[in-house]
């Protein structure tokens, strides 16, 4: 017994600075999700202040059909030229297709989650935890992961718990031209490991300037945007808009805190502000502070200034690599 019991005395001041140091991180932390909650909150706020009318979506929705049908009726010998292109340069499928992560369509943008709900428990649950920004239901998910339920804002009954799938959104697929090599994850497989620090997440630039998967043949479709013609079939089938946030992989939406996943309540666009404002050479966060202030700010005038100024931005290859 006395190899497992510890003689050692430990200083008095030493358990002291150590108190003070736990004391400090705590502090520290709940200093810091107060600071998030008053984020979200203000942000809420705001959008329910400026609560985007029905007349808004119509004519959004109708811009988005019109400008993309007329955008691949009067590009399609381009789009063909292109495949051809493609097609002859590697030998691989011309369209590239990817799960990207979509609007969060439930109105409750931070769920609330119960326990069994056949149980009379989750009644209870239901009247004391309806705070959204109540970090208990995390504990829940911690220790129920498997049989977790939501309750459903449009249908008002309990669904099973598709957040772990879905990443708080719904997945749809993306199209685009290929510009990189088929076999680029066995080639570069760490660049596809999508793991980060939070250290690192924080200056970390999601797109390379030189980026080893793109072969020199396709550069050129990346510089003039021309990748990016296969968008609008996302448009038309409903998945996108001509404006909003560009939309993320799955990989990159854990690393979204609580503010940023408010970028979720809007439908994501081919162009936006953060395409505007910067494009490659912006940092993870500060896309994400832009896709933001756009959803806090969004409205008709706004989407016409990004359209024309994306316009502008197309005769540059500022940011486009």
């Amino acid at each position: 017994m006395e190899g497992f019991i510890s003689t050692d005395k430990v200083p008095v001041g030493r358990m002291e600075e150590t108190a003070q140091s736990a004391k400090t991180e705590l502090l520290d932390y709940h200093a810091g999700l107060l600071i998030q909650r008053a984020e979200i909150e203000n942000i809420l706020g705001t959008m329910k202040e400026r609560k985007i009318s029905w007349s808004y979506k119509i004519i959004k929705r109708f811009i988005d059909i019109i400008v993309s049908l007329s955008v691949l009726l009067f590009t399609w010998p381009i789009i063909f030229f292109i495949s051809l292109y493609i097609r002859k340069a590697s030998r691989v499928p011309t369209i590239f297709r990817q799960i990207r992560i979509k609007r969060n369509r439930r109105d409750n943008l931070i769920p609330k989650y119960f326990f069994d709900p056949k149980s009379r428990q989750f009644l209870e649950d239901r009247r004391k935890y309806r705070d959204p920004f109540r970090t208990f239901y995390k504990e829940r998910r911690k220790m129920n992961p498997g049989k977790l339920s939501y309750l459903c804002p449009k249908d008002k009954v309990m669904k099973p718990d598709r957040r772990k799938i879905d990443l708080l959104g719904k997945p749809f697929t993306f199209y685009k031209f290929r510009t990189m090599y088929s076999d680029a994850k066995e080639r570069f497989p760490e660049l596809y490991a999508y793991k980060y620090t939070k250290e690192e997440i924080k200056d970390m630039k999601f797109k390379i300037e030189k980026d080893p998967r793109v072969p020199e043949w396709a550069k050129w479709l990346r510089q003039t945007s021309f990748d990016e013609l296969p968008n609008f079939i996302n448009v038309l089938l409903g998945d996108m808009s001509l404006v909003g946030p560009r939309p993320d992989i799955p990989e990159m939406v854990k690393y979204y805190t609580d503010v940023q996943k408010i970028k979720l309540h809007v439908k994501p666009g081919i162009t936006g502000l953060a395409q505007i404002k910067g494009r490659g050479h912006l940092s993870f966060q500060e896309t994400l502070k832009y896709d933001i202030e756009y959803v806090r700010n969004r409205s008709l005038m706004l989407d016409l200034n990004i359209i024309a100024r994306t316009i502008l931005t197309l005769f540059t290859d500022n940011g486009a690599f």
